[in-house]
């Protein structure tokens, strides 16, 4: 059963709005710009994945230990699974984006190509 009343700005939102931010940064950083590849880009955003739950887990055990609670694996597993629901679906739409630049920088590619190669 939840608590509800530790519910507030500086406990829950606040982190949910540093964990949105981290997860629509990361990509910026692990996934090469120009790259050209759908799988070099699913890794990068699967590393970006991965490193938000890890802050999540992170900023959980912090709020968890300033509170005076217990830090079983529960407590702090669950809050950062949850914290996906925000920043999960936001990652996917930022990855989204970046997979319609990688097929239009393949699409001009083969543009250039079919140009060069015409007589």
């Amino acid at each position: 059963m939840m608590n509800f009343a530790g519910i507030g700005l500086a406990n829950t939102f606040l982190p949910l709005a540093g964990l949105v931010a981290l997860a629509l940064i990361l990509p910026i950083f692990t996934v090469p710009r120009a790259t050209r590849s759908q799988g070099r880009l699913a890794v990068g955003v699967g590393l970006a994945a991965g490193l938000t739950f890890v802050a999540a887990l992170g900023l959980f055990a912090a709020l968890h230990a300033q509170a005076g609670n217990a830090l079983r694996p529960g407590t702090v597993l669950r809050p950062a699974a949850m914290s996906a629901l925000a920043w999960g679906p936001l990652l996917a739409l930022a990855w989204l984006a970046r997979a319609q630049g990688v097929e239009k920088r393949r699409g001009e590619d083969m543009a250039r190509v079919t140009r060069e190669t015409q007589p």
